[in-house]
């Protein structure tokens, strides 16, 4: 006879009841057994676990979502918060579309979802709204689903359908799956045009920056799954990258991306930019192979009238560096699941 499953939750909750009167055991499955809660709001939506802010996905602050804050491992922001706030000492005021953690590209049909606000007033206008909440669960787990239409002047160029996934770790640390679909179901082919700036970003606290700009100095580090350190990752393709250093705390944290084998053009190429910026941008092939030496190609990709194109990261929010995290392992972990 075949014993019947607990659910998992459920099992969390009896644990936690049987080990009340040993603190030390109550603590380890706290973190174990998170409860991820999301919420809507008037113009965002809340992430929280056990009862605290993990981060907001902020749709209606600016011209494109991102997601602002995002509160790391050691209980403080781990991305920059200009332009969001402009009195971090810590931080320069470049780039005020390098918002936090979000998904885009400078050149799509000729329309720049990259830097929406950066264009002339009578150029070309881009910009990614809100269509509809799919789905929002809460529970040991968290999942989100956002359906997106990128605007160019008005008109519907692609729609994206964003799918979030929350998993809690120990010790604080977390797990979050951020997939996007592309979808052409306009009247003409959509163009990704070959650019470096594009893809899944992210721009770290300034206090974990490789290099300070003004003062050239800054205790940060960007390795990747091949080894490449700093400037040396930009524009190299590899299984992940992982932006580390110490958060506004004091204590290392880091954040890193994974690719996933069934990705285009995996593994990606990475823009990643010693002030702070990393991104897995693979609509950027031609621009980064040129960069390093090799025969100019065009690596801009067209998604076909009707067609679909399916993009697969996960961002690992950690303690320490990229040896004392498992990075590495953590990514083996992900391709080898089963979606």
């Amino acid at each position: 006879m075949v014993a019947k499953r607990t659910h998992p939750l459920l099992f969390c909750q009896i644990m936690k009841k049987i080990l009340a009167s040993t603190f030390l055991a109550l603590f380890g499955m706290s973190h174990l057994c998170a409860e991820v809660k999301i919420t809507e709001l008037d113009d965002r939506v809340r992430i929280e676990v056990d009862g605290k802010l993990f981060t907001e996905w902020q749709h209606k602050a600016w011209k494109a979502p991102y997601l602002y804050p995002v509160i790391g491992p050691n209980g403080v922001g781990v991305t920059r918060n200009f332009p969001m706030k402009d009195d971090d000492p810590t931080e320069d005021h470049d780039h005020p579309h390098h918002r936090s953690i979000r998904f885009s590209h400078r050149n799509v049909n000729g329309f720049s979802f990259w830097a929406p606000t950066s264009v002339k007033k009578d150029g070309p206008q881009a910009e990614i709204v809100l269509d509809e909440i799919l789905k929002m669960e809460s529970g040991e787990t968290g999942e989100l689903i956002l359906k997106n239409r990128w605007l160019g002047d008005g008109k519907l160029v692609l729609t994206e359908t964003s799918r979030l996934t929350f998993i809690p770790l120990e010790n604080n640390q977390m797990l979050m799956d951020y997939d996007v679909t592309l979808n052409n179901n306009g009247e003409v082919d959509v163009n990704f045009v070959d650019e470096k700036d594009g893809g899944l970003g992210v721009r770290v606290a300034g206090t974990m920056k490789v290099v300070d700009r003004k003062s050239k100095t800054g205790k940060g580090t960007i390795l990747n799954s091949k080894g490449d350190k700093n400037e040396a990752a930009w524009g190299i393709r590899a299984e992940w990258a992982d932006y580390y250093g110490p958060d506004p705390s004091g204590n290392t944290a880091g954040i890193a991306i994974f690719d996933h084998p069934s990705n285009l053009r995996y593994p990606t190429h990475w823009h990643a930019r010693t002030y702070g910026l990393i991104t897995a941008n693979r609509f950027g092939t031609g621009f980064f192979d040129a960069k390093r030496g090799a025969k100019k190609g065009d690596g801009t990709y067209t998604i076909k009238k009707g067609e679909k194109l399916t993009l697969r990261h996960r961002l690992y929010f950690h303690h320490g560096d990229s040896k004392e995290a498992d990075v590495a392992g953590q990514h083996a972990k992900y391709i080898a699941e089963e979606k």
